[in-house]
This record gives C-alpha cells, structure tokens and sequence, in this order.
C-alpha cells in the first residue's frame, strides 16, 4: 500500500507514498511541530491522498497516516491525538493514541471544548436544589446563568 505508484493526469510519479507524504511536510526540529503543507479539511486537519492500487485515490487525515507510518496500524476504534494542540502537525513526536473518551478529555482538559464551561459546581448545587418541576423553570435558569436549556437539563436531569 504505502509502495504503489500514482498517476496524476496522466503524468506517472514514481515516488513512493511515503515520499509524497514527506513532500508535503515542513519538518522542523524534533520537540517542533512538522506542519502539514498539503491541503486541509474544514476542521484543519491534514489530508493525504495515498495511492490502492487498483482502486480511486481516498484521503486519509495526515497525522493517522504519520502515526501508522512511525508505530504501525491503528487499532479499530482509536483516535491518533495531539499532544501540541496543532492539528495540521504530522510529528510522530507529538501524536498519541486514545479513545473516544480519552480524547475528549484531553479536548476538555486543554480548554478546547466548543463551549468554555460556565458554570461552577457550586452553580449546579444551587440549580439541582432549585428545580421544582415548575413550567417554565429549566428556561430562567439557563437565563440566568447565560447556558443552554439542555446545558441545565443535563445538569439537572430530573425534576424532584
């Protein structure tokens, strides 16, 4: 797989996979991000078209194929992370495998989440004691502490 030649256009390039990938790579020092040059998806992250031969061309997300390149495959149902937070780094150096979980703990542990948490736990103490069950409750609250109707739902998920 990481062997086949590809052809653009016509125009056969006999370097392998991993060289391609290699061209498109700004390699820097061992501890710095090696950029991904080559295009990108919407979320920022590396794409990379390596040649099946025998099938069309799919892009795979750089860094997974950097991690399979240094460490081998990837075991279904992991995620390959990033320890620099840079997600059009390929450096081996900086990828790490994880699940879904481990993943998203890591996002939330490094303030990347979506959403900056707002509320406190001694805020979701005074909203858990505060839920009655009255119409139109679960709505001032989240007015009031500037979230989401489903943000005081998931906090307080069941009326007393």
């Amino acid at each position: 797989m990481m062997g086949s030649i590809a052809t653009y256009n016509g125009v056969v390039d006999k370097r392998t996979a991993e060289q391609r990938f290699w061209a498109f790579v700004d390699k820097q020092g061992d501890d710095d991000c090696w950029e991904w040059l080559g295009s990108r998806g919407a979320k920022g992250y590396g794409q990379f078209g390596p040649p099946r031969a025998g099938q069309r061309k799919t892009m795979v997300l750089a860094h997974r194929w950097s991690y399979t390149l240094h460490f081998g495959p990837i075991p279904p149902g992991l995620f390959v992370c990033h320890r620099c937070d840079n997600r059009p780094c390929v450096n081996p150096g900086h990828l790490f495998l994880g699940s879904a979980a481990d993943n998203t703990a890591d996002m939330i542990a490094k303030g990347r989440a979506r959403y900056a948490a707002k509320l406190t736990e001694a805020d979701i103490e005074v909203i858990r004691s505060s839920i009655t069950g009255r119409w139109g409750e679960r709505t001032e609250l989240a007015e009031r502490y500037g979230v989401s109707k489903a943000t005081i739902a998931r906090v307080a998920p069941c009326s007393p």
